[in-house]
């Protein structure tokens, strides 16, 4: 199969080379070139080995003497395929090489797992007023101009008005869009997020049972100028993945649902940008009377539902000063502070790349997900295999505020940087009967400078530094009687990525 793969990637990539304009057919793509240089993501300590706590009180000791300071190139290559028989008719096909989910599809230069597969594959008509667009796809990204934007079909946005929140993803799925109800343009949409059966892998035989997770979407959006953009969703949630028979457990479908809205307005010089999202719903058989996880509510015997109640919002206002633009952007997601009620407030995503729509996203806190640079990804898993409850595929318990700023120096260079500091939204927790868990607010301050020189029109050559100061808040946790988490993270030197990339858009 990966022969065959590879046959018909050689073809069409030969095809996009040699083949005059074809009538109807275009070929576009993305290949670059990546250098990257990350330090300290994963024990946040310059020294070897690094210190962590023993539990008791505030003692340390050495851990295992291991460095992650790394380095590495990769490559990845992406070829487009449209097809148009009419505006009413198109089809769109975008192969990729790269083998490695990690680094957003890259091949890293020396492993010889390169594979290709296809990351979207749709079909995209005309049924009346309604506009089909059916198979897999990119969902989600910025609206003014991102990978949704890459592809010219219909010259529409297809994702949620949600900056990154809720969902961004490359789904398989059905969007229907019909402007018929003017002026609003009114979107609906059933995605599959995951296909798997009672066999533990994706079956049609019928005396299986689906432990699918269905995506149900219906969006409003309207453009009442060029100067305002806005819309506001309903999302459902059907997670079947979740549902187990063991004796005792019966545990059951996951339903949770987010509504939201969005706002993008262009004011004479200041551009505004917010988004709201509110998540509910629950889990059928979700609290269990023992057990570990989200699962865990302290019941004293059987079960009961888990009930969700979460929130997030954020804002992003920019100034434009001729050459140079200026932002700040503040952003919010609640957090839970009991782990015993059969409530949970932390807000959480269903597929979720937060700040892909900020002004500019911090390179190393915010770097995940399907539009992810891939990098330093920060460790938050202590050695003794808990894990500190922020979510940074979203704004899961987490606050922060941001400044930056870009300055475009000539038609060929624009420099740009931003410094960031992130707070816990929750501080403490309560995790048993008689035992809590506090953090300290702080998670820690980024700062980013970025250089993007544009040697010809179709390449772009870009260097990016950017540091991130770990605060106590993402390093450990402290029991009621005031010990530290053991083997958490004693150190905090900072954490460092370089990044060189060369690109080029055809």
């Amino acid at each position: 199969m990966k022969k065959i793969l590879m046959a018909v990637f050689a073809v069409l990539m030969l095809a996009a080379w040699v083949a005059p304009a074809m009538a109807d057919t275009t070929f576009y793509g993305t290949y670059r070139v990546r250098l990257f240089t990350t330090n300290n993501a994963n024990d946040y300590s310059n020294d070897t080995p690094r210190k962590t706590y023993t539990g008791t009180s505030a003692n340390t000791q050495d851990a295992a003497s291991t460095t992650d300071s790394n380095s590495w190139i990769d490559q990845r290559f992406r070829l487009g395929v449209e097809s148009k028989a009419s505006d009413n008719l198109r089809g769109f096909m975008q192969l990729q090489i790269g083998d490695s989910a990690a680094l957003n599809g890259s091949h890293v230069w020396g492993t010889t797992a390169t594979t290709v597969t296809y990351r979207q594959a749709y079909l995209s008509f005309n049924a009346g007023p309604v506009r089909i667009k059916a198979g897999r796809q990119v969902f989600g990204d910025a609206p003014d101009g991102g990978q949704s934007f890459r592809v010219s079909d219909d010259g529409g946005y297809y994702g949620l008005w949600d900056g990154g929140l809720v969902l961004v993803s490359v789904i398989d799925a059905f969007v229907l869009t019909t402007k018929a109800v003017d002026p609003l343009t009114i979107n609906f949409a059933y995605a599959k997020l995951t296909e798997s059966s009672s066999s533990a892998a994706p079956d049609q035989d019928t005396s299986k049972s689906d432990f699918d997770s269905d995506v149900y979407i219906l969006q409003a959006s309207i453009t009442p100028s060029d100067a305002i953009k806005g819309g506001a969703y309903l999302l459902y949630n059907r997670d079947k993945t979740t549902v187990t028979t063991t004796t005792g457990a019966a545990i059951g479908t996951r339903t949770p649902w987010w509504v939201g809205a969005g706002l993008d307005a262009k004011l004479d010089q200041i551009n505004l940008k917010a988004h709201a999202a509110y998540k509910g719903g629950s889990w059928e058989n979700g609290c269990q009377s023992s057990g570990t996880g989200e699962g865990t509510c302290g019941l004293t015997a059987g079960r009961a539902d888990l009930d969700y109640s979460a929130y997030a919002i954020d804002a992003d206002a920019s100034i434009n000063l001729g050459q140079a633009t200026v932002g700040v952007v503040v952003g919010l997601g609640s957090g839970d502070d009991s782990s015993q009620d059969t409530e949970r407030n932390d807000f959480t995503a269903v597929a979720g790349a937060y700040g892909v729509q900020l002004g500019q996203r911090p390179a190393i806190f915010f770097d995940s997900g399907e539009v992810s640079n891939g990098g330093a990804t920060l460790d938050e898993t202590y050695a003794d295999g808990t894990k500190n409850t922020i979510d940074r595929s979203t704004l899961g318990n987490i606050r922060f505020a941001e400044i930056y700023g870009s300055f475009k120096a000539s038609d060929e260079l624009t420099v740009s940087g931003l410094a960031a500091m992130f707070w816990r939204s929750e501080d403490g927790e309560k995790t048993g009967a008689t035992t809590s868990t506090s953090w300290d607010s702080e998670l820690g301050t980024e700062v980013d400078l970025t250089a993007v020189y544009k040697l010809y029109k179709e390449l772009a050559l870009v260097a990016q530094a950017a540091w991130f100061l770990p605060g106590e808040g993402i390093l450990t946790n402290k029991s009621q009687a005031g010990n530290h988490a053991a083997n958490s993270y004693a150190t905090d030197d900072a954490v460092s990525e370089y990044f060189a990339k060369i690109q080029y858009d055809f």
